[in-house]
């Protein structure tokens, strides 16, 4: 899936999320990362990945069209779960599915709120080049994860992938993953020059129309709180 797509998602959405105010649902992503973040056992994860399912249902967004885009984060992981799996394999899935939820929340986000509003409302309170480089950042990660599945289509092909050859295959990730490194901080040089000739200098104009809240905003938020507060209460299971 592409960034237009996404962004006729969050444009052209009519669920009860995209009417809802921007700043409510980036509170309730921030306490649904909180929540992933701090999560240290795999029941805990299941859940919040399953309530981040039903956002995605009430949001009435597409998760078979989307949900590759979380896959990418979980190819990143994989190297820091193995190192965690000399833990015990269940720290191994904790660090990918930390990584998967993180994905899946922020997907939610993108697709149920223009791009534009998220960043006006971190202008708020973040210095403008904070802001425009996560402007930036969020375009070169579809762009990055473009040239990611090319890689990976072109490794396929020339058979640098063997499903029962775990050495061999960490081998080929680690290098591609190096590749794509040096290919992101070339395209961060020639994304800025693009951005110098088009007459940027040192800050990206966003403006702000601030919405009264309304009940649903009230309730995102109240719901964000009961998250993060049962993640941080001990369960007995």
């Amino acid at each position: 899936m592409h960034i237009a797509e996404i962004d006729n998602l969050s444009l052209n959405g009519n669920s009860i999320l995209h009417k809802s105010g921007t700043i409510s649902k980036i509170i309730l992503t921030v306490f649904i990362l909180t929540s992933i973040i701090i999560s240290k056992d795999l029941y805990r994860l299941t859940g919040l990945i399953s309530i981040v399912l039903v956002l995605f249902v009430v949001g009435k967004i597409p998760i078979t069209q989307i949900g590759h885009l979380a896959l990418y984060p979980a190819l990143f992981s994989v190297f820091f779960a193995v190192l965690s799996s000399q833990q015990g394999w269940v720290a191994g899935i904790i660090v990918i599915f930390k990584a998967v939820g993180a994905a899946l929340t922020m997907l939610l986000l993108i697709t149920t709120t223009p791009y534009v509003d998220v960043f006006s409302v971190f202008s708020l309170f973040m210095p403008s080049l904070i802001v425009d480089i996560f402007l930036m950042t969020y375009r070169s990660f579809f762009i990055i994860a473009d040239k990611l599945h090319n890689l990976m289509t072109s490794i396929r092909l020339k058979g640098g992938y063997k499903p029962w050859q775990l050495l061999l295959n960490l081998k080929t990730i680690a290098s591609m993953l190096g590749t794509l490194i040096i290919q992101s901080f070339e395209m961060s040089e020639r994304m800025y020059k693009i951005y110098e000739l088009r007459g940027y200098s040192g800050r990206i104009p966003i403006r702000m129309d601030l919405k009264p809240a309304s009940r649903t905003d009230y309730w995102l938020c109240l719901a964000g709180i009961i998250i993060l507060t049962g993640t941080v209460i001990p369960w007995k299971i």
